[in-house]
């Protein structure tokens, strides 16, 4: 499985975590010795790079709609070759920590 495949799947999961978790009362969690606890910050980064999968679907020849109505995608994002797995951590780590 590709970096980027793996990436999207945690990035799906992190969202649907956030909005769980965003819906319910984190403050009523608390431990033993009465501190709160919980998820304080999330955050998600997505590729500034994509391309339309309308264009991908003219590009590649398939039948017009394979891809924005098959599979609901407007848009496919990839990252560059000066990015890897560590840097996109090392991005959201830094947007993290900065708010």
């Amino acid at each position: 499985m590709s970096a980027l495949a793996v990436g999207a799947a945690v990035g799906a999961l992190a969202s649907e975590a956030a909005k769980r978790f965003s819906s319910s009362n984190l403050s009523t969690m608390t431990t033993t010795e009465g501190k709160n606890v919980g998820i304080l910050a999330i955050d998600v980064y997505t590729p500034s790079t994509y391309i339309s999968q309308s264009d991908l679907e003219e590009h590649s020849g398939i039948p017009k709609g394979k891809y924005t109505l098959g599979l609901g995608q407007e848009g496919l994002g990839f990252c560059g070759d000066a990015e890897d797995i560590n840097s996109l951590a090392l991005t959201v780590v830094h947007s993290l920590l900065e708010k």
